[in-house]
């Protein structure tokens, strides 16, 4: 068994309600492109319920910021969840987890480490094949910064919104 890494992939958003459906479309989408579509119901809710927390512990004026990032290493698929809250409350482990915190200045990282089913190991996960992409919005010539639209932004807001309950 190595304890190598061999894959990793991290979303980091405002702790906001519309953090928790982000979070689970995040994980949804990539436990679909790596393959692994028996892990999805499990780690949804654990990343779910993992970023809940942060979101509850939050202050609306001033909303902390939490990362989610899952990583395939060993026999395991490992969820973090960093956070810079300054004096966050224990995650609530769900029975059978194997679950820690790691403090860091500024914060903290809650892990969680689930097996891979049917007894995979890391390396052997059928990852995506990816190509180098361009963006499809046109880079200015002058090298300045491309804006995104505030409409849209506003319109994708407002739907993330909606999914909060």
């Amino acid at each position: 068994m190595s304890a190598r890494t061999t894959q990793v992939d991290d979303l980091r958003l405002v702790a906001q309600p519309s953090a928790v459906p982000c979070t689970e479309l995040f994980v949804r989408l990539l436990l679909t492109d790596w393959s692994l579509l028996p892990m999805v119901e499990q780690i949804t809710a654990t990343t779910a319920r993992l970023v809940g927390d942060v979101v509850d512990q939050s202050r609306a004026a001033a909303p902390a910021f939490v990362t989610v990032r899952l990583q395939l290493r060993g026999d395991v698929l490992v969820v973090e969840v960093e956070d810079d809250l300054p004096d966050p409350r224990p995650p609530r482990p769900a029975p059978g987890e194997r679950m820690g915190v790691e403090p860091h200045r500024g914060g903290r990282t809650t892990w969680c480490e689930v097996p891979l089913p049917g007894g995979l190991s890391a390396g052997q996960v059928r990852l995506p094949r990816r190509q180098d992409r361009r963006t499809l919005v046109d880079e200015p010539v002058s090298g300045d910064p491309v804006a995104a639209d505030p409409e849209v932004l506003e319109r994708l807001l407002n739907r993330l919104s909606g999914w909060s309950g």
